[in-house]
């Protein structure tokens, strides 16, 4: 798909994203490398109890970025497929998934009422693509 100037943007934020996902599998993982040995992590039978702080922080943000990436990937497709202008509206979707993961990472969750602040928005934004993908 290739818009009036020639650029794929909607394609390659659907790459940047997918790339976004893979990088979230590997955080839990890469910051509890020092307290939990790898072979832990390569089965379900592991013992990865002594993960950081930070690791379980990550896994939460993966799990909720699991939770609404599908419905996004099926938006950002449709919106190549069907030609519907949906590319700002998955911009900010995006922006707001890496405000999420920074907020995990320096713990702003530990305040009440922000995360909902941060991901409510996203879910909007969800929402606002399906619209137009609905009258488009």
């Amino acid at each position: 798909y290739l818009n009036l100037r020639g650029e794929r943007s909607m394609v390659d934020l659907i790459i940047c994203v997918g790339f976004f996902y893979i990088a979230h599998l590997f955080f839990t993982m890469s910051f509890s490398l020092h307290k939990v040995p790898f072979l832990d992590w390569t089965h379900s039978g592991g013992d990865i109890s002594g993960m950081t702080d930070l690791s379980s922080r990550m896994s939460i943000a993966s799990d909720n970025l699991r939770q609404t990436l599908p419905l996004f990937m099926t938006f950002a497709v449709l919106s190549v497929v069907m030609d519907v202008d949906n590319l700002m509206l998955a911009k900010t979707w995006f922006g707001i998934r890496i405000v999420y993961l920074i907020g995990a990472v320096i713990n702003l969750y530990s305040i009440p009422l922000i995360r909902p602040a941060i991901w409510i928005p996203s879910i909007v934004v969800l929402v606002m693509m399906g619209v137009n993908l609905y009258t488009g």
